[in-house]
């Protein structure tokens, strides 16, 4: 190697150190939003050994969501801020950094470099045009969308995120908002103090939001009221380039109406289109999402039967000390994380291009799906 090389080298090192945030930005973010809330909820009368301080719930609810046995959002009540705020603390930053991982080995597990081709050629397009639109189910308060915002970060790319969440618990909205609200800093024009490396990171993601997020009050337990014909959440679905299942299908797998909403969302699916599915490893529901994605006609592209759920080690610092002290280590578990494909538009013509294994696969959905719930309601998907 010659000398210029090597100074180019050790230049470009130099380079990507810089541009590599100070960690921990999200549990940065993390702190200082409970700090803030804290200090909101927090009055002159209130007594932090009284039933009814936030702080008191928080401990409590803490305990309870890092003994529950799965990471479930339906099968908890959010609509106490002390419970919100214990999920933010135990659960934001897991979530974030499983959705970007996950996005992020699945792209590069279907890209073939020599070739530049690669099974996300739709959504690819949409982000060379400028454009991502998102849709996350049950996503509460926002992580997956960061973790969204985090694999085009970590990639590079440059496109605008419209993003829409669906929650059955309305206050998640003005939680979400507070969250992404933190990462618009803003410093006075005389103000001395700079910003700092957590606060750059997590503003540059903000930056790739398109007009914030838009919340909708719904819930996949009454996929009827949900998905009403013309209904804002349809369309929304329907655009969508990515959609998200975080932790939700779980509490749905027992639902009677459980195999009609996941249809419901799966056949609304523009071709193209990208579902990542994330959830805890034991229990049938893996196997429900699994068989409806089959029998809908999505391709699995991308499978990890078991992922650790638990921070990055550059994200293992002390800052939520203060805050966990009273229920120990946070827990870590193993999660499934699936991603599937709606395909392409030009080879979408179900009579003249389907494969004799994609309708093998289809036949023996179907027969595993009445065959574990006779009662379950299979609709013939739209493109039959």
């Amino acid at each position: 190697m010659s000398v210029m090389e090597k100074v180019s080298k050790e230049t470009k090192d130099i380079q990507e150190r810089q541009d590599v945030p100070e960690r921990p930005a999200i549990l940065f973010l993390v702190q200082e939003f409970l700090d803030s809330q804290f200090l909101k909820h927090e009055t002159k009368k209130d007594k932090d050994a009284s039933e009814d301080s936030i702080k008191v719930r928080f401990s409590n609810q803490c305990a309870k969501l890092n003994e529950d046995k799965a990471v479930c959002v339906l099968n908890n009540k959010f609509e106490d801020p002390a419970a919100r705020l214990s999920y933010m603390l135990l659960h934001f930053t897991h979530t974030a950094y499983i959705v970007n991982s996950v996005l992020s080995d699945a792209y590069s597990a279907c890209t073939n470099v020599r070739s530049q081709t690669t099974v996300f050629n739709e959504m690819m397009r949409s982000i060379d045009w400028g454009r991502l639109s998102v849709f996350s189910f049950g996503g509460g308060s926002g992580s997956d969308i960061l973790g969204v915002l985090m694999w085009l970060h970590r990639f590079g790319f440059n496109a605008r995120v419209t993003a829409a969440t669906a929650d059955s618990c309305q206050q998640w909205e003005s939680t979400m908002n507070n969250v992404f609200k933190m990462m618009q800093f803003e410093l006075p024009e005389l103000s001395k103090e700079a910003p700092n490396p957590q606060q750059k990171y997590t503003h540059n993601l903000w930056r790739k939001l398109d007009g914030g997020i838009k919340f909708f009050h719904s819930s996949l337990n009454k996929p009827d009221a949900l998905f009403k014909p013309a209904s804002k959440e349809l369309i929304a679905v329907s655009q969508a380039d990515l959609i998200t299942f975080p932790f939700v299908i779980s509490g749905l797998a027992d639902s009677s109406d459980a195999s009609h909403a996941i249809q419901y969302v799966l056949d609304s699916m523009k071709p193209g289109a990208v579902l990542v599915y994330i959830d805890f490893v034991e229990g049938s529901h893996t196997e429900l999402v699994n068989n409806l994605a089959y029998w809908c006609g999505l391709r699995r592209i991308y499978y990890m039967k078991e992922m650790e759920y638990e921070l990055p080690e550059y994200e293992k610092a002390e800052f939520l000390q203060e805050y966990t002290k009273e229920i120990g280590e946070v827990r870590s578990g193993k999660v499934t994380a699936i991603v599937y494909k709606k395909p392409s538009g030009y080879s979408f013509d179900r009579k003249a291009r389907i494969s004799k294994r994609e309708s093998k696969n289809i036949r023996q959905a179907q027969i595993r799906l009445k065959k574990k719930n006779p009662d379950f309601k299979l609709f013939k998907p739209s493109y039959y």
